[in-house]
């Protein structure tokens, strides 16, 4: 149980709030690459409680400003994105990808005045079919993340996008915690004898070694955040073996956690502001492309797809006032345990019911919640530390190569110790091909 103070020093995300100062320090997902054409329209973006536009201009440069136009404060995501910058409606004013005005049509032709003045301009860094943004102060700037998944070509990805309403702590605390899935998740996660690690059945479920719903976790720090293992009974030679699967939390916002056979999964929890966060899923495929047949299958599994189950802003259809469409008769005639659709809609729907913030004062924690508790102590030490003494956050003292970071799941002898199934050698000669 935290008290208030801690819960607001974690949950509140803004510019003048300890944790958005923290926070800004990091490279955080703005938006998906594909969203935004060249002149396309521009796009609005939330992040860490600012409003901003992103846009990709004339050259491919993608641009992340202020949403307000520097001359009188009108919505430049209404603007006309032409020519190497994004011109406001109200009275023309141009501005391009470094948030330099470049041009003042009501001004006398001869004025100066524009080039005295610039709007807000984050830096970004496009990888991994995402637009990345640094929000922090010049000079702090981390390097670039180069996860596993990043290196794969766009052919081989599938990104999940869906918005909650609810804080960023909420939707963190899901992917650490390994016993709700054997309860939220019970339709598609089926302990099923003969298989040594998670795999794909062909009606569209998982299907893995255990339906043990009391796993033990055991934490271990690391440079980045921690790793854990779950640690569970197996289905068959329970007496000999053990079936263990390793997740890590990668501060601030990421997971990676262990993926169906062929794929590698992370998960990113992007604060748009206290109360909103944009969660990601994002799925690689270490062999063959994934076709579009296939995605749609990720898609649907995920209870994810554009006009069925969220809109075109990724909100999900499913909400607090018509109690996320749960389905009562599904629940009644056994066909559905929970009555909602789909593993990533299940987890936000949970999170939602929750709260905008959640008041973990009120909370009782149990064994099964050992790695949230380990992430909520190590991101308020670090908050505590940056804020006092500019201490580097957490994951950002030394570089890290976080390609190297593998979710791992193996059956393995009763007696032999959990970390032995994480090896640092890479799973794919994948990540190497690509750097070259």
């Amino acid at each position: 149980m935290l008290t208030r103070e801690e819960n607001e020093l974690l949950c509140r995300v803004g510019p003048d709030a300890p944790m958005g100062g923290m926070l800004r320090r990091y490279w955080l997902p703005a938006i998906v690459s594909s969203e935004l054409a060249a002149d396309g329209a521009p796009k609005r973006v939330s992040l860490l409680g600012e409003k901003l536009v992103a846009f990709r201009d004339s050259r491919g440069v993608v641009g992340l400003l202020d949403e307000s136009c520097p001359h009188r404060g009108a919505s430049l995501v209404l603007g006309r994105n032409e020519e190497c910058g994004i011109r406001c409606l109200y009275h023309g004013w141009k501005i391009d990808t470094g948030g330099n005005v470049t041009e003042t049509p009501p001004e006398p032709e001869d004025s100066s005045f524009g080039a005295r003045i610039r709007t807000t301009s984050y830096p970004v860094e496009e990888r991994g079919g995402f637009v990345w943004a640094y929000m922090g102060p010049a000079g702090t700037m981390p390097p670039p993340l180069d996860f596993e998944w990043t290196a794969g070509p766009d052919t081989h990805r599938v990104i999940i996008k869906v918005r909650a309403a609810c804080n960023w702590l909420q939707t963190l605390e899901g992917v650490i915690d390994s016993a709700h899935s054997n309860f939220l998740h019970a339709d598609l996660l089926v302990g099923t004898a003969g298989v040594s690690t998670t795999h794909l059945k062909d009606d569209g479920a998982f299907a893995r070694p255990s339906n043990d719903g009391r796993p033990k976790i055991e934490v271990e720090d690391t440079p980045y955040g921690f790793k854990y293992a779950a640690i569970r009974r197996p289905m068959v030679d329970a007496d000999t073996k053990k079936y263990v699967r390793i997740t890590h939390f990668i501060a601030p916002i990421f997971a990676i956690f262990p993926a169906a056979a062929g794929l590698v999964n992370m998960q990113m929890f992007v604060p748009l502001d206290d109360e909103n966060t944009m969660h990601y899923f994002v799925k690689l495929s270490l062999g063959d492309p994934i076709d579009d047949r296939q995605r749609e299958i990720h898609m649907k599994r995920a209870g994810t797809r554009m006009g069925l189950e969220i809109d075109e802003d990724y909100n999900m259809l499913r909400n607090s006032e018509n109690l996320w469409l749960q389905d009562r008769a599904a629940m009644e005639s056994g066909a559905s345990i929970t009555g909602i659709n789909g593993v990533t809609t299940q987890d936000v729907v949970m999170q939602e019911s929750m709260g905008p913030i959640y008041d973990r004062t009120k909370e009782h924690l149990g064994a099964s919640d050992a790695a949230l508790i380990r992430m909520r102590r190590l991101m308020l030490d670090s908050v505590r530390r940056f804020t006092a003494d500019g201490t580097p956050p957490l994951g950002l003292a030394e570089p890290i190569d976080y390609a190297l970071i593998h979710a791992r799941e193996r059956l393995i002898p009763v007696d032999a110790p959990w970390q032995s199934i994480d090896d640092p050698d890479p799973s794919t000669g994948l990540i190497e091909a690509h750097r070259r």
